[in-house]
């Protein structure tokens, strides 16, 4: 299969409109949109790459996002674009911000080879792309049915952290909450039950957020769990949410006072026939948080998820023994790292 692909450079040129095109019609998710990445790139620390792979007809097949990570000295923001930097790194391959979302998409009729081809065109693309810069790739979170196309001579295949998958097997969440162990399914009611009592607590689903309010919550719970004096996570940057609110499956479960103020809040986007949990934010305890809203989200977004008739809820990759308790299985991922690609 004849396959080409074009790096993009978000800094120095636009995401061409077949890439949107592409993730419209696939229905991707929001995070993948070209407004949300383009933006995305003047606030990483290391230079955002993209390919679009098209077939000998021009029509897209695969998307690729990764990030260059130098061994030196990052780029600096005011010289980033048009630079070429000699400093050998690596090219990771995720869906920014967050390396745990894998960072490929392919067209659902490219068969085993054709999505090998794919992978092949890219990494010599970037290869080129990069030049010495570039002394390998690593593809983050690669599922077990896509992890054929990714193998090759050389290659090195490692488990990651799997994530946990609601399966929904339901016509109704009364359906989905019979199906738990009993005394899971008593603590879940009693965690509802609590919420929906709580007369400081008001719950909706909003197609936005401020983007700096969403910021400030959700580094808050990073911060939270970065512990044993490491240093802390670099906040996302407010123009993320600011510029996924209002696109297409784009949902905030969001948690305030009756006066407005938010305490908290997950953010749920549709992916195609999935649904996926794409980030947690709440206020810290001793600053007015409440107790019981991240185990209630995750029940708002089971139950919107059968509501839709979707097929699954993927709820991320931590804290994995908690999520069973929601009924949620393990699926296995896997990272594949390799020398840059010359043929």
């Amino acid at each position: 299969m004849s396959l080409r692909a074009r790096v993009i450079d978000p800094l120095a040129e636009p995401i061409p409109d077949e890439w949107d095109t592409f993730v419209g019609d696939q229905g991707l998710s929001a995070a993948w949109r070209a407004t949300v990445l383009g933006a995305l790139a003047w606030c990483t620390r290391h230079r955002m790459v993209l390919a679009l792979v098209t077939d000998a007809g021009g029509t897209p097949c695969a998307l690729f996002a990764g990030r260059h990570v130098l061994l030196g000295r990052p780029y600096r923001y005011e010289e980033r674009a048009g630079r070429t930097r000699f400093v050998p790194g690596m090219l990771e391959c995720h869906l920014p911000p967050s390396v745990t979302a894998s960072g490929h998409a392919f067209h659902p009729d490219l068969d085993a080879s054709g999505r090998a081809a794919a992978v092949a065109a890219f990494e010599r693309a970037a290869s080129r792309f990069l030049g010495p810069a570039l002394m390998g790739i690593v593809h983050r979170q690669v599922a077990e049915p896509d992890l054929d196309a990714f193998r090759g001579r050389g290659r090195v295949v490692r488990p990651v952290l799997a994530e946990s998958v609601v399966v929904n097997e339901w016509d109704d969440f009364d359906g989905y909450l019979a199906s738990l162990p009993r005394r899971d399914r008593k603590n879940l009611r009693r965690v509802q039950r609590l919420v929906d009592e709580d007369p400081g607590v008001r719950t909706a689903v909003e197609p936005r957020l401020d983007g700096v309010e969403a910021a400030r919550l959700s580094h808050t719970v990073q911060l939270k769990y970065s512990g044993d004096g490491r240093r802390g996570p670099n906040p996302l940057p407010s123009v993320y949410n600011d510029r996924l609110g209002g696109l297409p499956g784009v949902r905030y479960f969001t948690y305030r006072e009756p006066g407005g103020a938010l305490l908290a809040y997950g953010l749920l986007m549709e992916d195609g026939p999935v649904q996926r949990c794409m980030g947690w934010g709440s206020l810290d305890a001793v600053d007015g948080g409440r107790s019981n809203l991240y185990f209630d989200h995750f029940l708002r977004q089971i139950a919107f998820t059968v509501e839709r008739d979707s097929d699954r809820l993927i709820m991320g990759k931590t804290m994995t023994e908690l999520k069973e308790r929601f009924g949620a299985r393990n699926e296995p991922l896997f990272a594949v790292a390799g020398a840059r690609r010359f043929r």
